[in-house]
């Protein structure tokens, strides 16, 4: 990405300095003794006018008479005339020739870019593609301390650039979902609140305070934990999440069959492979046989668990409203309906691909823990954008479809890209 982005800068730099360089010192040689005979013939035109108003004048004051003052008129456009026939450029010779004279423009040359590069340092969206980078690397890595280590300067970058845009509701998720994995609870709890400042009511987000919360208590279930845990469950019934920190509660305070049922709900959603697939129905069994201690019988609960949901889209593009470059980007995710922003499933394709079927599964997600299983209903987005910019801008086309329940999402979700971003 750091490599594309000079070669982009240099090649629009380059440019640039065509267009100043072109028409002062690389114009034609026809252009060049066009320019300057219509300068002097201007010259000439001046220097005509200058002394027909000194005749009239002279006239006005009775110096030589009308048929005097006429023919001397005439005398002075014929001298104009040969003046200007006589006019003879050397054309080897450039407009700005000297070194000095060219000094203006080689300064602006090198200004252009330079300022340029200083507007976007201030407002575009280099660091945003950083934080991006930075996601999809740690997404990639290859071991638990590389992934750490990313997780540490992904962390700075989101923190910097949260304190020049702190509404970034997005960037303050992913602080909270990377400084919780890296166990910096303290740091997680903060970024959670501020994201419900933001967007109050997010299940999502309630539920990852909650658990935010829970870990740094020492894994305790607090009164705020328990408040947080509730709300989640009342805006989303079937929250992974929330539905796991209620089973602990009931477990701690003896309601095994409860927390038997929270549990099982949670596995349902769950990747069967995934480690929080693994703890819970750890717990369910320890709950089933606390429960026989207690004298109780388990009752059933329970369906198959939810394998890695999968959802295919069909993008195509309206040309009789949409014109877009072959080489504009195009990005197909799939976001939360309520809670975040950030894409829990995202492909990036041109408009040269399009029309094109996809699949969205948990392989596109752009971090551990937040995919299509983190939540039952999603939005799918198709955006075509020539800026090339994960976020949306001001005039990039979309389309859109949701809510779609991705456990029974059968079908394709077919998207054709029309209306455009104010």
């Amino acid at each position: 990405m750091e490599i594309a982005f000079w070669q982009g800068f240099l090649a629009l730099s380059a440019l640039a300095a065509v267009f100043i360089l072109w028409p002062t010192v690389f114009v034609r040689r026809e252009k060049k003794k066009e320019l300057l005979q219509d300068a002097r013939a201007d010259v000439n035109q001046d220097v005509f006018l200058e002394h027909v108003k000194d005749l009239e004048e002279t006239h006005s004051r009775g110096e030589i008479g009308e048929s005097e003052l006429e023919e001397l008129k005439v005398d002075l456009e014929r001298t104009l005339v040969a003046d200007n026939e006589s006019i003879t450029i050397d054309s080897d010779k450039p407009i700005i020739a000297s070194f000095r004279s060219r000094l203006p423009v080689l300064a602006l040359v090198l200004a252009v870019p330079l300022l340029a590069l200083g507007i976007y340092s201030m407002v575009g969206a280099k660091t945003d593609w950083e934080i991006y980078r930075l996601a999809m690397a740690r997404v990639d890595s290859g071991s638990i301390e590389e992934a750490n280590a990313i997780g540490e300067e992904l962390i700075g970058e989101l923190q910097d650039r949260l304190e020049s845009r702190p509404d970034n509701s997005q960037n303050w998720y992913l602080l909270g979902a990377v400084a919780g994995e890296l166990g910096d609870y303290d740091e997680a709890v903060r970024a959670y609140r501020r994201v419900l400042e933001l967007e109050p009511n997010a299940p999502q987000v309630i539920a990852e305070l909650a658990q935010a919360l829970f870990m740094r208590a020492g894994n305790t279930i607090t009164p705020e934990v328990s408040k947080n845990t509730q709300l989640a469950l009342q805006l989303n019934p079937n929250m992974p999440t929330a539905l796991g920190l209620a089973g602990v509660e009931a477990f701690q305070s003896g309601a095994y069959q409860e927390a038997i049922d929270h549990w099982s709900l949670a596995v349902k959603q769950l990747d069967p492979a995934s480690a929080a697939s693994k703890a819970l129905t750890s717990g369910i069994a320890r709950a089933q046989v606390a429960l026989e201690k207690s004298g109780g019988k388990a009752r059933k609960s329970g369906g198959a668990a939810v394998a890695n949901p999968k959802i295919t889209v069909s993008v195509s593009f309206d040309d009789n409203v949409v014109s877009p470059s072959p080489e504009d980007q195009v990005f197909i995710y799939a976001r939360a309906w309520q809670g975040p922003k950030m894409p829990l499933a995202i492909k990036k394709l041109t408009v040269a691909d399009l029309p094109i079927q996809i699949v969205l599964d948990k392989s596109a997600a752009m971090a551990p823990g937040m995919d299509l299983t983190s939540f039952p209903q999603v939005e799918i987005v198709a955006r075509i954008t020539g800026s090339g910019s994960a976020i949306p801008q001001s005039g990039d086309w979309q389309a859109s479809e949701g809510p779609i329940i991705v456990a029974e999402q059968k079908n394709a979700v077919v998207l054709k890209i029309s209306e455009q971003i104010p």
